[in-house]
């Protein structure tokens, strides 16, 4: 039986949007989405290895979650929420999405999930696409250099810098620089650390 992730909560908007971002982080676990804790329970013959549950379902369904709480994130939206989080993991929705890759990448190292590693089908081959200069772009895109401070550290033109960045989002499939760290990260090309 394969591991899985439940995501349950009834903004279907933030499902979708930590779906996406899950699957880029492990695309080897089936993620599910439930917009009712009856539609959870009644999927619940999968083998779930961590839930995320927004503070409304865990405040509505505490019970279903207390002796979890080792494998649960309650996603909350920034704010202080009504109910004691104590032993439960946190995960600021309204964060950037590099904030929330940053956390999931470190929910990954610290939590239970350590038989799950990190997305690598064809990571290997995607590396090999990027030229080295393409990877020194990278590098500092996603340390959050604008053009003209990577045309500087690197001592080339900004159309030089423009181009290799259209190459890079080209070659990876995305523009979303929460995406792109993540390649970058696990393929090695940054560390968590610089970011």
């Amino acid at each position: 039986m394969n591991p899985c992730f439940a995501i349950i909560d009834r903004n279907t908007l933030e499902s979708i949007a930590l779906k996406d971002i899950l699957w880029e982080l492990f695309n080897h676990v089936e993620i599910h989405s439930y917009d009712s804790m009856d539609k959870f329970i009644r999927d619940s013959n999968r083998h779930f290895v961590h839930f995320f549950v927004s503070t409304e379902m865990l405040f509505s369904d505490s019970d279903e979650f207390d002796t979890l709480k080792h494998m649960t994130t309650v996603l909350t939206d920034g704010e202080s929420p009504n109910m004691d989080l104590s032993g439960y993991r946190t995960l600021d929705i309204t964060a950037s999405e590099e904030d929330i890759v940053t956390r999931l990448m470190d929910l990954q190292k610290i939590g239970h999930y350590g038989e799950l590693k990190p997305a690598t089908a064809g990571e290997a081959t995607k590396k090999n696409k990027l030229s080295e200069r393409e990877k020194d772009v990278l590098k500092l895109m996603v340390k959050g250099l604008i053009n003209k401070e990577i045309a500087k550290e690197l001592d080339i033109s900004t159309t030089t810098v423009i181009f290799h960045r259209n190459n890079i989002c080209d070659k990876l499939q995305t523009r979303s620089i929460g995406k792109l760290t993540v390649y970058a990260v696990l393929s090695g090309i940054v560390s968590i650390k610089e970011i």
